[in-house]
């Protein structure tokens, strides 16, 4: 009989154990230097933001893809952002998507050949995930204009779920502002935009405010936000940018990078 207790005390413990998955980490990048698109400008800082931002996520953990240029078409994006969702099976596991390219303020990121794609479709998709740990960054202008409640546009394919789906979204800036590219800097060439020099710096580790090699996401975002608006001050005081947080507040101390 003892025997038998201690056989299905272990058998007991393994089905437990068997239901604590290791959570799991997946991205996706995308990055448009090269627009393709009549009266569109290129943005050289585009394709290494999602290069950059991808190698960095590599190095915490995740698993994806990095897409730039020519493969940035609507179909490949909505393709690979479907794909992640798919991957990410377990409720603790993470997603963390990036786009660098133009923004509207009609709610819709610039893809390859003139497309787009509305933050609404990217919502839709994502709104579909099984984990709840939905990271987006967007270094676009009029980024900000990814939540209706700043209230722009009746356009029927706006982002009117922006706040309340759950996901977190940390943009460039506001939706009446632009963003800038480049980095004023003779004597060291930096080759990110603002936005995405701040955001890789603080995710590397520049953003651990409390000194405990831990980054959340309300760190992260004070840091970004701090050193777009400082750098925009001394480069450029005519044009103003302010990177946006826009999300659940129960995701701000939620651990984003290890350092």
């Amino acid at each position: 009989m003892k025997k038998l207790s201690v056989i299905l005390f272990m058998a007991l413990a393994i089905l437990l154990g068997s239901g604590n998955v290791a959570a799991k980490n997946y991205c996706f990048c995308m990055g448009l230097s090269k627009c393709n698109t009549p009266g569109a400008e290129d943005i050289s800082s585009a394709q290494y933001d999602a290069i950059d931002f991808k190698k960095a996520l590599v190095k915490q953990g995740y698993k994806g893809s990095v897409i730039v240029n020519q493969y940035a078409t609507r179909e490949n994006i909505l393709k690979r952002v479907k794909n992640v969702v798919a991957a990410a099976k377990s409720p603790n596991d993470r997603i963390v998507l990036f786009f660098a390219t133009h923004g509207s303020e009609d709610g819709f990121l610039l893809t390859y050949g003139g497309g787009a794609v509305y933050y609404k479709e990217i919502i839709d998709i994502l709104s579909k995930s099984k984990t709840k740990h939905v990271y987006v960054f967007v270094m676009a202008c009029f980024s900000g204009s990814i939540s209706k409640q700043n209230g722009l546009t009746s356009d029927p394919n706006w982002s009117d779920d922006a706040v309340k789906s759950g996901i977190t979204f940390m943009v460039s800036s506001r939706p009446n502002e632009t963003s800038k590219s480049i980095i004023n800097r003779e004597s060291t060439p930096v080759r990110h935009s603002v936005f995405g020099n701040a955001l890789i710096k603080g995710f590397r580790g520049q953003a651990d405010r409390d000194n405990d090699r831990k980054i959340t996401i309300i760190e992260l975002f004070k840091y970004v936000y701090n050193e777009v608006t400082m750098r925009m001050e001394s480069e450029d005081p005519e044009m103003v940018q302010h990177p946006q947080l826009i999300g659940p507040s129960s995701e701000h101390d939620t651990v984003i990078s290890k350092w």
